[in-house]
Protein backbone atom coordinates (compact mmCIF):
# COMPACT_ATOMS: atom_id res chain seq x y z
CA UNK A 1 0.00 0.00 0.00
CA UNK A 2 2.75 2.43 0.56
CA UNK A 3 4.83 2.01 -2.65
CA UNK A 4 0.76 2.63 -4.40
CA UNK A 5 0.84 5.97 -2.66
CA UNK A 6 4.31 7.19 -3.54
CA UNK A 7 3.41 6.06 -6.98
CA UNK A 8 -0.24 8.41 -6.74
CA UNK A 9 1.59 11.05 -4.73
CA UNK A 10 4.04 11.39 -7.66
CA UNK A 11 1.81 11.38 -10.21
CA UNK A 12 -0.21 14.44 -8.66
CA UNK A 13 2.96 16.17 -8.33
CA UNK A 14 3.99 16.27 -11.68
CA UNK A 15 0.05 17.04 -13.00
CA UNK A 16 0.33 19.85 -10.83
CA UNK A 17 3.67 20.96 -11.80
CA UNK A 18 2.88 20.61 -15.90
CA UNK A 19 -0.27 23.02 -14.92
CA UNK A 20 -0.12 26.17 -15.87
CA UNK A 21 -2.41 29.69 -14.94
CA UNK A 22 -0.86 31.46 -17.09
CA UNK A 23 -3.45 33.39 -19.68
CA UNK A 24 -2.46 34.86 -22.93
CA UNK A 25 -2.77 38.48 -23.15
CA UNK A 26 -3.58 40.31 -25.90
CA UNK A 27 -0.50 42.00 -26.86
CA UNK A 28 2.02 38.71 -25.17
CA UNK A 29 3.60 41.50 -22.82
CA UNK A 30 5.28 39.40 -20.14
CA UNK A 31 4.07 40.53 -16.67
CA UNK A 32 5.50 42.51 -14.31
CA UNK A 33 6.34 41.20 -10.94
CA UNK A 34 3.86 42.58 -7.90
CA UNK A 35 4.36 45.94 -7.44
CA UNK A 36 3.25 48.15 -5.24
CA UNK A 37 2.43 51.38 -7.48
CA UNK A 38 2.20 50.52 -11.27
CA UNK A 39 -0.10 51.61 -14.18
CA UNK A 40 0.10 49.73 -17.59
CA UNK A 41 -1.22 51.58 -20.44
CA UNK A 42 -1.15 49.44 -23.69
CA UNK A 43 -1.80 51.15 -27.14
CA UNK A 44 -1.47 49.57 -31.04
CA UNK A 45 1.90 47.81 -30.85
CA UNK A 46 3.22 49.68 -27.55
CA UNK A 47 2.81 49.52 -23.62
CA UNK A 48 3.95 52.13 -21.47
CA UNK A 49 3.89 51.16 -17.77
CA UNK A 50 4.89 53.98 -15.08
CA UNK A 51 6.25 52.30 -11.92
CA UNK A 52 7.18 53.07 -8.67
CA UNK A 53 8.77 50.56 -6.39
CA UNK A 54 6.72 51.65 -3.41
CA UNK A 55 4.15 53.73 -2.55
CA UNK A 56 5.76 54.90 0.45
CA UNK A 57 9.32 56.05 1.35
CA UNK A 58 11.22 57.41 3.95
CA UNK A 59 13.13 60.86 3.38
CA UNK A 60 16.10 60.04 2.80
CA UNK A 61 15.89 56.69 0.96
CA UNK A 62 16.63 55.97 -2.83
CA UNK A 63 12.77 56.76 -4.63
CA UNK A 64 12.94 54.23 -7.42
CA UNK A 65 10.38 55.14 -10.20
CA UNK A 66 10.84 54.66 -13.63
CA UNK A 67 8.96 54.45 -17.24
CA UNK A 68 9.46 51.46 -20.01
CA UNK A 69 8.35 51.92 -22.51
CA UNK A 70 8.14 48.22 -25.16
CA UNK A 71 7.27 47.17 -28.26
CA UNK A 72 5.18 44.16 -29.15
CA UNK A 73 3.99 44.10 -32.67
CA UNK A 74 4.91 41.76 -35.37
CA UNK A 75 7.93 42.82 -36.35
CA UNK A 76 11.45 41.97 -34.39
CA UNK A 77 11.96 45.79 -33.87
CA UNK A 78 10.92 49.15 -34.46
CA UNK A 79 12.42 52.65 -34.88
CA UNK A 80 10.66 55.46 -33.07
CA UNK A 81 11.28 59.19 -33.19
CA UNK A 82 11.07 61.80 -30.10
CA UNK A 83 12.78 64.50 -27.82
CA UNK A 84 15.71 64.21 -25.72
CA UNK A 85 13.50 61.04 -24.47
CA UNK A 86 10.20 59.60 -24.96
CA UNK A 87 9.43 59.82 -21.64
CA UNK A 88 8.15 62.98 -19.70
CA UNK A 89 7.79 63.49 -15.62
CA UNK A 90 5.70 66.47 -14.46
CA UNK A 91 4.48 66.45 -10.99
CA UNK A 92 2.97 67.64 -8.36
CA UNK A 93 3.99 67.80 -4.98
CA UNK A 94 0.15 67.62 -3.17
CA UNK A 95 0.84 68.73 0.51
CA UNK A 96 2.90 71.84 -0.91
CA UNK A 97 0.32 72.27 -4.30
CA UNK A 98 3.06 73.03 -6.12
CA UNK A 99 3.38 72.19 -10.21
CA UNK A 100 6.99 70.97 -11.16
CA UNK A 101 7.27 70.97 -14.37
CA UNK A 102 9.53 68.68 -16.82
CA UNK A 103 11.81 70.48 -18.96
CA UNK A 104 13.61 68.80 -22.33
CA UNK A 105 15.45 69.27 -24.85
CA UNK A 106 13.77 68.77 -28.09
CA UNK A 107 16.36 67.34 -30.75
CA UNK A 108 14.91 64.59 -32.73
CA UNK A 109 16.33 61.51 -32.19
CA UNK A 110 15.77 57.85 -33.19
CA UNK A 111 15.61 54.94 -30.88
CA UNK A 112 15.58 51.05 -32.09
CA UNK A 113 13.00 49.17 -29.90
CA UNK A 114 13.63 45.19 -29.69
CA UNK A 115 10.70 43.31 -29.30
CA UNK A 116 9.87 42.25 -26.12
CA UNK A 117 12.53 44.43 -24.47
CA UNK A 118 11.41 47.11 -22.82
CA UNK A 119 12.77 50.86 -23.17
CA UNK A 120 13.40 51.84 -19.65
CA UNK A 121 14.14 55.34 -17.95
CA UNK A 122 14.54 56.29 -14.50
CA UNK A 123 12.81 59.10 -13.11
CA UNK A 124 14.84 62.39 -11.48
CA UNK A 125 12.66 65.62 -11.48
CA UNK A 126 13.83 68.75 -14.03
CA UNK A 127 11.42 71.24 -12.79
CA UNK A 128 12.79 74.55 -12.94
CA UNK A 129 11.98 78.19 -11.59
CA UNK A 130 11.47 81.58 -13.06
CA UNK A 131 11.76 85.66 -11.42
CA UNK A 132 8.36 85.08 -11.00
CA UNK A 133 8.14 82.56 -8.41
CA UNK A 134 7.63 83.26 -5.01
CA UNK A 135 10.69 82.68 -3.00
CA UNK A 136 9.27 79.42 -0.68
CA UNK A 137 8.58 77.70 -4.39
CA UNK A 138 12.35 78.32 -5.26
CA UNK A 139 13.48 77.06 -2.32
CA UNK A 140 11.96 74.00 -2.53
CA UNK A 141 12.68 73.17 -6.16
CA UNK A 142 16.49 73.89 -5.22
CA UNK A 143 16.23 71.80 -2.22
CA UNK A 144 14.25 69.24 -4.60
CA UNK A 145 17.62 69.04 -6.70
CA UNK A 146 19.53 68.26 -4.07
CA UNK A 147 17.79 65.44 -3.14
CA UNK A 148 16.95 64.01 -6.25
CA UNK A 149 21.13 64.29 -6.96
CA UNK A 150 21.36 61.79 -4.34
CA UNK A 151 18.21 59.70 -5.72
CA UNK A 152 15.81 61.09 -3.31
CA UNK A 153 13.27 63.15 -2.59
CA UNK A 154 12.10 65.88 -0.01
CA UNK A 155 9.29 64.73 2.11
CA UNK A 156 5.70 65.62 0.46
CA UNK A 157 2.61 63.25 -1.52
CA UNK A 158 3.96 63.08 -4.87
CA UNK A 159 1.41 62.72 -7.96
CA UNK A 160 3.40 62.33 -11.34
CA UNK A 161 1.95 62.43 -14.25
CA UNK A 162 3.80 59.78 -16.96
CA UNK A 163 3.58 60.76 -20.40
CA UNK A 164 5.12 58.74 -23.38
CA UNK A 165 5.21 60.57 -27.10
CA UNK A 166 6.37 59.29 -29.67
CA UNK A 167 6.28 58.24 -33.62
CA UNK A 168 6.75 55.22 -34.86
CA UNK A 169 8.98 55.34 -38.66
CA UNK A 170 8.36 53.43 -41.35
CA UNK A 171 11.15 51.84 -43.66
CA UNK A 172 11.53 54.31 -45.59
CA UNK A 173 12.33 56.69 -41.80
CA UNK A 174 9.02 58.47 -42.01
CA UNK A 175 6.29 58.60 -39.54
CA UNK A 176 2.67 57.76 -40.27
CA UNK A 177 1.34 58.10 -36.52
CA UNK A 178 2.05 59.81 -33.19
CA UNK A 179 1.47 58.47 -29.88
CA UNK A 180 0.78 59.86 -26.31
CA UNK A 181 0.60 57.14 -23.86
CA UNK A 182 -0.29 58.63 -20.28
CA UNK A 183 -0.25 57.14 -17.00
CA UNK A 184 -0.20 58.73 -13.31
CA UNK A 185 0.78 57.32 -9.97
CA UNK A 186 0.94 58.48 -6.58
CA UNK A 187 3.41 57.71 -3.84
CA UNK A 188 4.47 59.24 -0.39
CA UNK A 189 8.03 60.54 0.95
CA UNK A 190 7.66 60.48 4.76
CA UNK A 191 9.37 61.73 7.43
CA UNK A 192 11.93 58.96 9.50
CA UNK A 193 10.27 57.83 12.76
CA UNK A 194 12.58 59.05 15.28
CA UNK A 195 13.78 56.11 17.32
CA UNK A 196 13.65 56.42 20.96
Amino acid sequence: MGKFMVVILTVVFLLAGCSSDEKPNEHNVKELPIRSHAKVVAEGDFVYRLVSEKSVYTEGEKVEVYAELEYVGDEPEIKIAHADSPFYFPMKEKTRNYDIGYGMKEPLRVTVLKKGIPLREIFKPRGGYSSDDQKEYVDYIKALWEASNKGTLLQGDYQVAGTAMFNPLNESMVSQESFRLNAEIEFLVEKPKNKE
